[in-house]
């Protein structure tokens, strides 16, 4: 096998670990990425000297692989963060993790007391969790928590009902998220975490999680040749191999084939059973068709205003908004602003892509935020300096209630291909977090020179499925990482 016929389709996390795996191993690859720099949605943009994320990243992991990895490539810039975020409610502030004064000042005596009866029943009258993730945010918390506090939020993120999404979603992303370890962390006032989400320290590199990306390529660099601002037109193959990948630079018309020995794709899967060539059969075509993703706008601006907020992130609840969340980059690192004078915020929003949102123009998506964040009492637009906009394709899988059939007939497909693996978030149709994502590229890549025998469509941070392979490799802890992203 010619190593240098290795092709990876995706600069993201996953690709970039498995080209930082490769090139450790000595092993030339070629990265090819559509954007015009590494990280996919962790990566960092540089606007006018000011840092700027695609949305919140949280270095936070369970894995010894992983911190090590994190350790390892970013060193003494690798920051230990205190968290401190809010929740925007009813047209009010509350801390998060809630605190016992905000939730008496919030709910009162009888709101508590109804929202404990719910709960308590619902634990008691109802049996094991249904399929959906309204069932299982009420068999967690009640029917009335859930409804006054979950709801909105939730299908603000997904633009459906609860109803018709899978409870898959609670399950990665919230698991440890409980009405005892709630009551128990805000009883003792954050002083003890006991679910990821409620965990209130952190790593964050000093310079944005970008930087930690384009120190993975600096250090692929010398075995790896990276393709920026290039597409992905096309998968040739002979029905058990991958034979070239079709590759279109910039606006240019020309496809050129690159020839491939090996292929690691991170780019939707959706979008890869598209581009086959010849086509998949009419099921698998079917099935991808099927799958959708939410989309992701993030409204990046800089305001002439020293202190707007002392918290990291703003969860916004109250449906009179559409904003989602909201992120202050100078209390995550002091180094993501160029002047301590000013304040820079990433008001983030999720949209399908025939959203009137997503076909806003950036003009008038930065004058909406700026709307918005005065609706809620957040700062107004005579501090407005400057912004810019960051638009998303395929950023969050959906799980609806039949995604998991779609799913397992495009991997029944894929895996015919011999000298092919997909990882991944988009990949692997899987909302993971970072450092898992990252983990599927490491095990892709140790599958292909034959250290492991990974299957990386079962690699569980949380559940551990991949114990046994991942013993073989010594690598027994990274399959219980977790990082919130």
């Amino acid at each position: 096998m010619s190593s240098s016929k290795t092709i990876i389709l995706g600069a993201g996390p996953a690709g970039m670990a498995c080209a930082y795996t490769l090139a450790d191993y000595g092993c030339p690859a070629t990265v090819i990425e559509k954007q015009n720099g590494c990280g996919g949605l962790c990566r960092t943009v540089n606007f006018q000297g000011y840092l700027f994320d695609i949305g919140g990243h949280r270095f936070l992991s369970r894995s010894p692989v992983i911190n090590r990895l994190w350790q390892d490539v970013l060193g003494s810039e690798m920051l230990r963060v205190q968290r401190s975020s809010q929740i925007y409610y009813r047209k009010g502030y509350l801390r998060y993790p809630l605190t016992w004064d905000d939730v008496f000042r919030e709910f009162g005596w009888i709101e508590i007391f109804l929202c404990a009866a719910s709960y308590l029943q619902h634990r008691t009258l109802y049996g094991r969790d249904g399929v959906t993730l309204e069932d299982w945010f009420i068999r967690r918390f009640g029917q009335r928590l859930y409804q006054i506090f979950f709801r909105d939020y939730t299908e603000k993120i997904w633009g459906v009902s609860c109803r018709h999404l899978s409870s898959d979603w609670a399950e990665q992303r919230i698991n440890g998220l409980t009405m005892t370890a709630a009551v128990k962390n805000t009883l003792l006032d954050g002083a003890q975490s006991f679910a990821k989400t409620l965990a209130n320290e952190f790593f964050y590199p000093k310079y944005g999680p970008g930087d930690f990306y384009r120190k993975l390529q600096d250090i692929a660099r010398p075995t790896s040749n990276f393709l920026f601002g290039t597409h992905v037109e096309r998968i040739r193959h002979d029905g058990k191999q991958i034979m070239a990948v079709g590759i279109r630079a910039g606006s240019d018309s020309k496809i050129e084939d690159l020839e491939s020995d090996y292929v690691f794709s991170s780019i939707p899967v959706t979008r890869l059973i598209q581009i086959m060539d010849p086509p998949p059969p009419v099921e698998v075509l079917s099935a991808a068709e099927k799958l959708r993703f939410r989309n992701f706008i993030t409204v990046n601006m800089i305001f002439n205003k020293e202190d707007i907020s002392p918290h990291q992130w703003i969860y916004v609840h109250s449906p009179g908004v559409r904003v989602g969340r909201i992120q202050n980059y100078k209390n995550w690192s002091l180094a993501m602003v160029a002047d301590p004078r000013k304040t820079t915020l990433g008001v983030e929003y999720f949209c399908d892509g025939n959203d009137w949102l997503w076909r806003m123009s950036k003009e008038n998506l930065i004058r909406y935020a700026i709307e918005e964040l005065e609706k809620i009492g957040m700062v107004t637009r005579e501090y407005f300096e400057d912004g810019f906009v960051v638009k998303e394709q395929d950023a969050y899988p959906i799980y609806d209630l039949k995604y998991k059939e779609y799913v397992r007939v495009i991997r029944n497909y894929l895996e015919r291909f011999s000298n092919f693996q997909t990882m991944g978030r988009a990949g692997l149709f899987r909302y993971d977090n970072s450092d898992h994502a990252l983990l599927t590229g490491i095990c892709a890549a140790r599958n292909y020179r034959a250290d492991g025998a990974f299957d990386i469509w079962a690699i569980d941070p949380d559940k551990g499925h991949n114990v046994p392979m991942a013993i073989k490799c010594g690598l027994q802890d990274a399959v219980y990482s977790q990082a919130e992203t």
